[in-house]
């Protein structure tokens, strides 16, 4: 459903800071599982609505810890 929402500069403006408040728990509860994703993929599938190099997705996991 969220895949097909229009990802106009307006829409993101609103979305990062909710989405970025559910990464940082997301980070919190699953860093350190055995089998678990490492920070940046969290951040990765979190905000999948923007384009992310490795390293920004890296550099947006240390912020959100």
């Amino acid at each position: 459903m969220l895949r097909s929402a229009p990802t106009t500069a307006e829409r993101r403006a609103t979305l990062i800071p909710e989405f970025s408040r559910i990464t940082r728990r997301a980070i919190r509860d699953l860093r350190g599982r055995p089998g678990g994703p490492t920070p940046p993929e969290i951040v990765k599938r979190f905000l999948y609505f923007l384009p992310l190099t490795d390293e920004e997705a890296r550099a947006i996991a240390l912020r959100l810890r």
